[in-house]
């Protein structure tokens, strides 16, 4: 077996059957749809290594550099019939590649428990958990925040949602700090429906929105929603939530719907909890100091 250097796009068609094999054996994309996206684009951030073993590729690294100087990101597939073979040497050699690149600084996300006890072996620490939640469509709506407007989006509320987005997000890791690039690059999505975005008005003041994704097979996931931090406490949170269930049950047909929160967020977990929702898997992140 050898590793090398991704060869774009030469390798993408080897790539996408590596991913399926993964998808069907594991149930879940192999890589993080951001991430994805970064490497069939070709992102100048973004670099990727493969394990070849007799023309075929088995295994594959991707490298994201983050916003944060030094930091990077990491992400490895491997065909079900070479795991606990390659694993090792090619985040081996990903670190070896992130210290010439001066990086100091490495999270990788697990989405089994096989590649946390992988990351475990190569020093990482787990930092972060992330739960997948789910509830059954539909769910019964109370009564509505009085004095709120919900409308879709429209190209004239960029800055408005950008505006509220940051100061929500403020110190978040990968929602936090958007530009136009970064909300561009997600409208830019094969299932991005702005009127699956449903923006909260008070007056002429955007104080919320929810932003819903339509996925095949009856399910339909509330992909952000963000609150403004003058506006909590009136219990908007929970009726975007409520919202973007009801379009995505009703104009996107979902039966199952879903959403990711970070473990520690435990008022967001209650939230969710009065709503219906239980936890149906947990990713983990973990992090390496170099």
């Amino acid at each position: 077996m050898s590793v090398r250097a991704l060869l774009h796009p030469d390798d993408l068609p080897a790539l996408k059957r590596l991913f399926e094999a993964c998808l069907a054996h594991d149930g879940v994309p192999p890589l993080s749809e951001h991430k994805y996206r970064s490497l069939i684009r070709n992102d100048p951030v973004a670099e990727g290594l493969v394990a070849d073993e007799d023309g075929t590729l088995v295994a594959y690294v991707h490298l994201l550099e983050s916003k944060l100087e030094g930091t990077f990101e990491l992400e490895i597939a491997t065909h079900p019939g070479h795991r606990g073979t390659v694993e090792e040497s090619m985040v081996e050699a990903a670190l070896a590649r992130i210290r010439r690149l001066n990086g100091d600084t490495v999270y990788a996300w697990s989405y089994s428990r096989e590649d946390g006890e992988k990351y475990r072996r190569l020093g990482f620490e787990p930092v972060r958990d992330l739960h997948q939640l789910r509830v059954a469509l539909p769910v019964d709506a109370p009564d509505s925040v009085g004095g709120i407007d919900i409308r879709p989006y429209v190209a004239a509320n960029e800055t408005a949602l950008l505006r509220l987005n940051n100061a929500a997000f403020e110190d978040h890791p990968e929602a936090g700090n958007w530009t136009t690039d970064d909300l561009n690059l997600r409208q830019g999505y094969d299932w991005h429906d702005p009127e699956g975005i449903r923006m909260a008005w008070d007056g002429e003041r955007l104080v919320g929105f929810c932003w819903t994704k339509a996925h095949a097979g009856g399910f339909g996931e509330i992909y952000l929603i963000a609150t403004s931090p003058d506006a909590r406490g009136r219990g908007l949170g929970r009726e975007l939530v409520l919202e973007g269930l009801r379009f995505l049950h009703v104009e996107k047909g979902s039966t199952m719907g879903l959403l990711y929160v970070d473990a520690a967020n435990e008022s967001a977990m209650r939230l969710y909890g009065r709503i219906g929702f239980q936890i149906h898997h947990t990713d983990r992140a973990f992090r390496l100091s170099l």
